[in-house]
């Protein structure tokens, strides 16, 4: 019934319609992809139009943001900065809410090592939100719970992909004040199938179960991180793949084989964000600003951001950069990536084959396409290049 207001590849599953019903007539439920989306249950639907008026697809909430001040910025706490995906901005920004006794929203593993967004609210907590994760998260009914707290005048952060804060602030309807949220320049989200999958296969490997998984692990470096990635295990062993070895990694930079649909035409790239703080791995930063340690690009797109970056100057190393300097190394901020042809038949392939064996034959790229695709991120650099002289 999802093709009643919006057209299936165009769903993000932000999560908007089934916090908004009155009858929780809406359910997100995955398909045989791994990818959620919303279903109604007929006996228990109203028509009252809700879901429809609610989706920030077919009805984009208007925020009046400022022109965006960009900085790259690090963390001074070296732990801090060295257990976060880039500079550790989100995590400081994060405790300047929970020491004046807000709540913080973001995305964790549950103890099955699925992602799912929860309530934070101390020190200790914040660590489960801590660092990328690289599989969509299940929204719930996180909105409804943040409502509630913001009604009771309760200071909330949310961090979550930008079709999640856009479905947030749809939700919602109106520009709370105690409300910061947060997103990020986003590739694409993964298919949950496609993560278990391959986790599935790690703890077969080693016989044991995953305690931790770190997604962008600096062992080797910041600059290296995207293709570095820890599991530990409660036999005390610790798996860590790097470059090619890691096979999810591999299988997500490049072959795109299981990020979905929606994706591929993102309605919610550019720099007029939703959010009051967009955070990202500043790449292709100057080499004064980058000690491989991690640096975050920092877009403050609200007074509100502006006021919390403001507040969390002593803790940070920050300097002001120009809004040209973000599109060489973060072309996602723009641009939608292109969806593999071949996703579906590889996330079917893994109801009875393993993963590394699955990625493996998916990602081998005949020679003319590797030609054609070198001369798409030609292009693409050009482009950018002629960006930056204008």
């Amino acid at each position: 019934m999802i093709d009643f207001w919006i057209l299936k590849d165009d769903c993000t599953a932000c999560g908007a319609c089934e916090n908004i019903c009155p009858k929780s007539a809406i359910k997100i439920v995955s398909d045989n992809y791994g990818f959620s989306y919303p279903e109604i249950s007929a006996n228990k639907c109203i028509d009252c139009g809700l879901c429809a008026q609610v989706c920030p697809i077919k009805n984009k909430y208007k925020k009046e943001n400022i022109e965006s001040e960009i900085y790259s910025a690090w963390s001074k706490n070296k732990d801090i900065r060295y257990n976060s995906t880039s500079g550790g901005m989100f995590s400081e920004i994060a405790l300047e809410v929970i020491k004046n006794g807000g709540s913080v929203i973001g995305a964790l593993y549950d103890s099955d090592n699925m992602i799912r967004h929860d309530v934070i609210e101390d020190e200790k907590g914040l660590e489960k939100i801590r660092q990328s994760k690289y599989a969509q998260s299940d929204i719930g009914l996180i909105f409804i719970e943040i409502k509630k707290l913001l009604d009771k005048g309760k200071r909330v952060a949310f961090c979550g992909a930008p079709c999640q804060v856009a479905g947030l602030n749809s939700f919602l309807d109106k520009d709370y004040k105690n409300l910061l949220t947060i997103d990020f320049i986003c590739r694409g989200v993964n298919s949950p199938k496609a993560y278990k999958a391959w986790l599935n296969q790690r703890e077969s490997d080693y016989q044991a179960k995953a305690t931790k998984v770190w997604f962008k692990y600096k062992q080797f470096g910041w600059k290296n991180s995207p293709r570095c990635t820890r599991v530990d295990f409660n036999n005390g062993e610790v798996y860590v793949a790097n470059g090619k070895q890691n096979t999810f990694m591999s299988g997500y930079l490049g072959p795109n084989l299981y990020i979905r649909p929606s994706c591929g035409n993102c309605h919610f790239k550019g720099i007029q964000r939703q959010s009051d703080i967009t955070l990202a791995d500043f790449w292709g930063i100057k080499k004064e600003y980058d000690d491989d340690l991690g640096t975050s690009l920092v877009m403050l797109n609200s007074n509100k951001g502006t006021s919390v970056f403001n507040k969390i100057k002593g803790k940070i190393v920050f300097e002001p950069q120009n809004m040209s300097s973000i599109f060489a190394g973060n072309v996602c901020i723009d641009n939608s990536v292109e969806i593999n042809p071949k996703s579906k038949a590889f996330l079917k392939s893994l109801d009875d084959n393993p993963f590394d064996a699955m990625v493996l034959k998916y990602s081998t790229v005949p020679l003319y396409k590797s030609i054609i695709n070198k001369g798409k991120r030609l292009l693409q650099k050009t482009l950018v290049s002629i960006r930056k002289a204008i």
